[in-house]
């Protein structure tokens, strides 16, 4: 009990100070590329995953869910984004004497080596420059009792905008999750607790003051398991003072068990965000393939997203993952 009420009083207290030191950009989010999240089965699912267990992707999504892991578990992903970008995702979790679960995750965004400088309008650009940015995540979680476990991340941000600027940072998250039942699972997340990037020049972020703050992203989300169907759903409400709320709703059903069918729809700028700006709905799709290899499972997901850089494009994502018991 005791841990409970050290857990539930962490949250508030950070809670009631990160709300405070929430978006200080007018919107323009360091980062952003991590809204896009990680994992076959979580972006397939329209990224509700706050509830999700036993998959190496809760390392980024609510590192608590580690704590079903049953043996090590390694994911890659390659997102095809329009635009010269890049998106990719490495991730590896495990377990010690099921009672300390960890994870590490790599995540590279670059916007291209082909951005155009230019001093003036001109058809001609000055120069060409790229921009590049890393996170990488360290993931830990700890069961407090049967049925609550809490989980945390440590985060370090680098990126590079070809030779004007660089900046590093680090930032943090907590997660809980309380299983209802066998198949049900609650969960709440404090991503960004305090995560700020701070710039060796301060006119590469855009201000006089060269450190960003990423704005704090609260999430709860309920994850169910309906074993007689083969169906699993998940739904998150996520909310930040620079994009207000954003639902999330996923469904994955398996026809027969070497094959999972999935799919989701979120939204943002519900009640005209903090920004302002009418609603968006999108959706997602997904399948995989699961190839049982003895004790052991290789996983291999397609997932299609809508692109929300690029109206009417689509964003497809691949993406493996091995499960070793």
């Amino acid at each position: 009990m005791n841990a409970k009420r050290t857990a539930f009083l962490l949250m508030l207290v950070v809670f009631s100070w990160s709300a405070a030191r929430a978006d200080q950009q007018g919107g323009q989010r360091p980062a952003a590329y991590l809204s896009m999240g990680v994992g076959g089965m979580q972006e397939a699912m329209g990224g509700a995953a706050v509830g999700v267990r036993n998959d190496v992707a809760c390392g980024f999504w609510n590192p608590a869910g580690l704590t079903a892991l049953r043996g090590f578990q390694v994911e890659d992903q390659y997102t095809l984004l329009s635009l010269n970008q890049q998106l990719n995702y490495l991730g590896l979790a495990n377990n010690f004497r099921d009672k300390f679960f960890y994870g590490v995750s790599w995540i590279y965004y670059s916007a291209g080596n082909d951005i155009e400088a230019r001093t003036g309008p001109s058809l001609n650009p000055d120069s060409i420059f790229s921009d590049s940015e890393m996170t990488f995540i360290a993931s830990m979680a700890f069961r407090l009792d049967p049925r609550w476990a809490l989980g945390l991340n440590f985060k370090a941000l680098t990126q590079s905008i070809g030779t004007f600027s660089s900046a590093f940072g680090f930032g943090e998250d907590i997660g809980l999750q309380y299983r209802l039942s066998r198949d049900t699972t609650l969960g709440f997340v404090i991503q960004d607790i305090y995560t700020s990037l701070t710039y060796n020049s301060p006119t590469a972020a855009s201000s006089t003051d060269p450190e960003q703050i990423v704005p704090t992203t609260f999430k709860v989300g309920v994850a169910h398991h309906q074993e007689n169907w083969n169906l699993k759903a998940a739904g998150d409400l996520d909310w930040s003072q620079d994009l207000g709320f954003e639902p999330h709703l996923g469904l994955e059903w398996r026809p027969v068990s070497a094959i999972a069918l999935r799919g989701g729809v979120w939204a943002e700028n519900i009640l005209a965000g903090a920004a302002g700006g009418s609603l968006l709905v999108y959706f997602t799709t997904g399948v995989a393939v699961l190839v049982p290899v003895e004790n052991n499972l290789i996983e291999f997901d397609y997932s299609m997203l809508e692109d929300r850089i690029n109206p009417g494009a689509l964003i497809n994502q691949i993406a493996i993952t091995g499960k070793f018991l």
